[in-house]
């Protein structure tokens, strides 16, 4: 099951250096010092995806507690802290912390996409997650992510072109992020269309290497199709 969709694209990474490159333990030695000097929601908010990325979820959540408690109501950090909760299997607190970014962050397009998703994921409210998508497109039209899953939902429905439609849409929009291609896999999977799906994945696996959970999904994918030359390909090209 996909995850929270964590981005870094709404930080101004500190002294203009990539938040992912060099080690995991260079790059927290370097934040922790910058938040000594200058303890900004920024770098908490940092600092917390780099741990989120690495799994430390504890670690992850006290970073941006730290940040809520310098701006209570930051969108971003409000929202993080709900993707960390569900990412913790926290799903009540999770749930909560959504409809709460939701309704003080009005204009927040992916609040409503992440909420949507959550939705999705661990429940079967799905005529309000497709509610909150349209909600989410509206204010944010290029939302490519959005619009994979705005495909999955029709797919439930039954309604195939309208799904096929929103993929179109979502591959106009295309942003480089190994997430989008994560869902897109996900909706290729629904239509049984194995061999692009994981084409996806390889995608979604050469720009994040390490992502364990893609890296599992391409392999039940691989299960699915069992097609040798699908694996001798993603093989060349992503390990």
């Amino acid at each position: 099951m996909a995850g929270p969709i964590i981005e870094a694209d709404f930080i101004a990474e500190p002294q203009g250096k990539r938040l992912a490159s060099g080690s995991y333990r260079r790059n927290r030695a370097r934040i922790e010092r910058l938040l000594k000097n200058d303890p900004r929601v920024e770098y908490y908010l940092v600092l917390s995806i780099l741990e989120a990325r690495k799994g430390y979820w504890h670690r992850a959540q006290a970073a941006v507690e730290e940040a809520l408690k310098l701006e209570p109501q930051h969108a971003d950090a409000m929202l993080l802290l709900a993707q960390i909760c569900e990412a913790q299997n926290d799903l009540k607190e999770a749930a909560s912390l959504y409809q709460a970014c939701v309704r003080v962050h009005t204009r927040f397009a992916k609040a409503y996409r992440e909420y949507a998703r959550y939705l999705m994921s661990h429940t079967d409210t799905i005529t309000l997650a497709q509610n909150l998508l349209f909600r989410c497109l509206e204010l944010d039209p290029k939302d490519s992510i959005a619009h994979t899953l705005m495909a999955e939902i029709y797919l439930l429905r039954g309604k195939t072109g309208q799904a096929l439609l929103h993929l179109e849409l979502a591959a106009h929009y295309y942003r480089a992020n190994p997430l989008y291609h994560q869902r897109k896999a996900k909706v290729f999977i629904e239509m049984k269309k194995y061999e692009e799906a994981a084409r996806q994945l390889k995608l979604a696996l050469r720009m994040d290497p390490k992502n364990k959970v893609i890296r599992s999904e391409f392999t039940e994918v691989l299960k699915a199709t069992n097609t040798p030359r699908i694996f001798l390909f993603w093989k060349r090209w992503v390990i």
